[in-house]
C-alpha cells in the first residue's frame, strides 16, 4: 500500500458509486465534501459533478465505515477525499491534492492497484463477517435493504428540507416550463467540459419587465486550488442579448478573473459580482460594478449555486435568487453554470 493514501479495511458494494450519484464508466472515481455548498462532489479525472449528499452522509455514518474514516472528517471538510478502485472495489483515503493529482495521472492509479492486487476482494454479501485480527475485514456495505433505505431516507429528507423553497420557485417558474425546454437556444455554455466539468445546466424565463437579469454561476475556474492556495482562474463571458438592458451577475466561490465582452448594441446596465474569494473583472468600462466577495469587500450574497436542475429548489439558491431580484428589482431571466467553467455566452 502507498504511504500517500490509506487503503481502507473493507471493500465496496458493486452499487456504491451509483448510490452516491455517480453513473459514468471510468475505472476510478473520488468523492469529497464541499462545505461551502453543503454538497458531496465526485471526480473521475475527466468528469466533475454533484453526488447525492444524503446518501453520502448515511454511508459515512455506518458504524463499520465510521470506525475507519472518522478521523478524516469526510462529511465536514474537503481536506481528504475518498477514492474507489471500481475494478477491485478497494477504497482509499488521501489528501485532496494527492487524490486529484492521481486522478489526472492514470499511471499512478494503475500502480496503486498493482500494489494491492493481492487483497482478498469480497464480491458477494455475507452475513457472517470474520473479525479475526489476522483476516482483513470483509464487508459489503450496501445490501438491498440499505440501498432502499438510502432512497427512502433521501427522498423524505430532501422533500422535508426543501419543500417550502421548491414551492416558491415552482410557483414562480412553472408557467415558463415549455420555454425552459428550449433554453439552450438562449443561454449557452461553450466550455463546461473543456477545461471545466460536464455538468452544465441552464434556465430561461421570459422577461416581462423593462430589464433582464442574467446569472452565471460556477464553483471554480481551475482545479489546482487547495487549502491555503487559491489561484485565480479566468472565465470569458460574452453577451449577445440586445432586446433589453441587461443586469449581469457573476458568481464563484473560488477567485475568478471575469473577462466580459459585448456585441454591438448590447445595453449592459450593471454588473454584480458575488464570491467568497476576491473577484476581478475586465473588458468593460464606464459601467457600474458592484462586488460582493467576502475577502474583497467583507460581504457576499450567499451560497454559490452552479447547477440549476439540482439546486434550483435548494434554500441557499432560492435565497440567492431572491436577494438578487430584490436588490435589482428585476425578475431572473436566465441562469447558466457548472462546477468548473471557463466560457459562457448569453444569447
Amino acid at each position: 500500500m502507498s504511504n500517500l493514501v490509506k487503503l481502507l479495511n473493507f471493500t465496496a458494494h458493486p452499487q456504491l458509486e451509483k448510490s452516491l450519484g455517480y453513473d459514468s464508466n471510468h475505472p476510478w472515481v473520488a468523492f469529497h465534501w464541499e462545505p461551502e455548498i453543503d454538497q458531496v462532489m465526485y471526480s473521475d479525472g475527466k468528469n466533475i459533478g454533484a453526488g447525492i449528499s444524503v446518501a453520502w452522509q448515511i454511508f459515512l455514518q455506518h458504524p463499520l465505515v465510521n470506525s475507519e474514516v472518522k478521523d478524516y472528517q469526510l462529511n465536514e471538510t474537503d481536506q481528504y477525499w475518498l477514492i474507489l478502485d471500481r475494478k477491485n472495489r478497494n477504497l482509499y483515503v488521501g489528501t485532496a491534492k494527492i487524490v486529484s493529482t492521481m486522478l489526472e495521472q492514470p499511471e499512478s492509479l494503475n500502480l496503486l492497484a498493482c500494489l494491492d492486487e493481492k487483497v482478498d476482494i469480497v464480491s458477494d454479501f455475507s452475513q457472517n463477517f470474520n473479525y479475526s485480527p489476522k483476516t482483513r475485514l470483509r464487508i459489503n456495505l450496501f445490501d438491498q435493504n440499505i440501498k432502499s433505505l438510502i432512497v427512502i431516507t433521501a427522498s423524505v429528507l430532501i422533500a422535508s428540507i426543501t419543500f417550502g423553497s421548491w414551492l416558491l420557485m415552482r410557483s414562480r417558474f412553472q408557467p415558463q416550463a415549455n420555454q425552459n425546454k428550449v433554453s439552450t437556444t438562449v443561454v449557452n455554455s461553450v466550455a463546461c467540459g473543456v477545461g471545466g466539468s460536464n455538468d452544465f445546466s441552464s434556465f430561461f424565463n421570459t422577461s416581462n419587465g423593462e430589464k433582464e437579469l442574467h446569472l452565471v454561476g460556477v464553483y471554480e475556474a481551475r482545479s489546482d486550488h487547495r487549502g491555503g492556495y487559491h489561484p485565480t482562474g479566468t472565465i470569458n463571458v460574452k453577451i449577445e442579448r440586445k432586446n433589453k438592458p441587461v443586469i449581469l451577475v457573476l458568481s464563484s466561490y473560488e477567485p475568478v478573473h471575469w473577462n466580459v465582452s459585448l456585441d454591438k448594441e448590447v445595453k449592459l446596465e450593471k454588473v454584480i459580482i458575488n464570491g467568497y474569494h476576491d473577484q476581478e473583472i475586465s473588458g468593460i468600462s464606464e459601467i457600474p460594478i458592484e462586488e460582493f466577495s467576502y475577502q474583497g469587500t467583507g460581504r457576499y450574497l450567499g451560497k454559490f449555486a452552479y447547477q440549476w436542475d439540482k439546486f434550483h429548489h435548494h434554500p441557499s439558491t432560492a435565497s440567492l435568487v431572491t436577494k438578487l431580484e430584490q436588490f435589482t428589482k428585476t425578475n431572473l431571466t436566465s441562469f447558466q453554470g457548472c462546477y468548473r467553467g471557463t466560457n459562457f455566452t448569453i444569447k
